[in-house]
């Protein structure tokens, strides 16, 4: 496998910081203009959140990334220190907010670690490994949440259906759908039956009509089949920890909100699970959004999710949310992680 430097670069590039700061802002302005209840008074109450809702926000951020620091240590083995594992960390966090979720930042995520003196085919094994534990992440806890919320998690909302065309289930189930398929493939290549996928994509690459990509496909096909060796290998404890690190690290992140909810209105335990619930499955929602770091579409579907808990609070909640969640990693790629890229690029030329 080659890595296309140029177009990582590209990806990496802190310019990119201001496509999903403007739609950003674009969607928020439009929310803004659309509600009629929200004034001077609306926004003044921002200034109500409790500083050690913010403080516990950020708590919780921080430990989002320790964990996924622990995670991408584990993965790697003795391949990363802490402090490149961190670094792997925030420079992906900022590919996933600068590219769409419906490409997804896998081949950028692949030169990081590859930059990071790991050679390019255990990058890509490394690289898919921890996006298809996110991923079955989300095909495992969804329907779990479903479940013990009676299908509350998945909330309706005639406004999204009227300005959109198509209501929360609809998107709902169609990234689960895309997830569904991609974690088939996935697992059927790199742990079930790598020699059997591996010989139907090299045969797919020989039809007549797939010859001006049937090169490309057949070359993927070995890279994932050298990657299956590089996983089959994993001890029964190895796997038992990622999963556990996986859903940590996304039970966290979803914490994150949990904790600014509290800042404005007290919450009952069984809110703070139905929380939980609402956010995981607005996260898949978000994941068929075509904006960069589904910027706007996250602002956009916030209130059909958690107005019924936050009221008057909603709109501020989301700022605050996306602030503290969404835009520091924006900032870390604009100021810090430029000089970072330069070193290693230089040095690993």
């Amino acid at each position: 496998m080659e890595v296309d430097s140029k177009k990582a670069l590209r990806t990496l590039n802190p310019r990119n910081v201001w496509l999903p700061v403007i739609i950003g802002l674009a969607i928020v302005t439009f929310i803004a203009f659309r509600d009629d209840k929200l004034n001077d008074e609306s926004l003044q109450s921002m200034l109500r959140i409790s500083v050690l809702a913010i403080v516990l926000a950020f708590v919780f951020l921080i430990s989002k990334d320790l964990l996924n620091t622990a995670r991408v240590k584990l993965v790697g083995g003795k391949s990363f220190t802490t402090k490149k594992a961190l670094r792997i960390v925030f420079l992906w966090e900022f590919a996933v907010a600068v590219v769409p979720p419906l490409i997804g930042p896998i081949a950028v995520v692949v030169y990081i670690i590859h930059k990071h003196g790991v050679d390019v085919g255990r990058a890509l094994a490394f690289a898919l490994l921890l996006a298809m534990m996110d991923n079955i992440f989300f095909l495992t806890a969804s329907p779990i949440v479903l479940l013990l919320t009676n299908g509350a998690a998945l909330p309706q909302s005639e406004l999204i259906q009227n300005e959109l065309g198509g209501s929360l289930s609809y998107f709902f189930y169609l990234s689960y759908g895309l997830i569904a398929f991609y974690i088939s493939f996935k697992i059927s290549a790199l742990l079930l039956f790598p020699s059997v996928v591996k010989n139907l994509l090299q045969r797919i690459a020989k039809w007549s009509f797939l010859k001006k990509w049937g090169e490309r496909l057949s070359n993927r096909a070995d890279e994932l089949y050298e990657v299956s060796k590089e996983l089959r290998g994993k001890s029964v404890a190895f796997w038992l920890k990622l999963i556990g690190l996986t859903y940590a690290i996304w039970l966290v992140k979803f914490g994150v909100l949990n904790m600014l909810v509290v800042g404005f209105v007290p919450i009952s335990i069984n809110e703070h699970f139905m929380l939980l619930s609402r956010h995981l499955i607005m996260w898949l929602v978000m994941l068929v959004s075509p904006t960069p770091g589904s910027a706007g579409t996250a602002e956009y579907i916030f209130p059909a999710f958690f107005e019924e808990f936050l009221g008057e609070y909603t709109f501020v909640a989301s700022l605050i949310w996306r602030l503290i969640s969404f835009y520091p990693y924006l900032i870390i790629g604009a100021l810090i992680l430029p000089g970072w890229i330069k070193k290693l690029v230089v040095k690993t030329k």
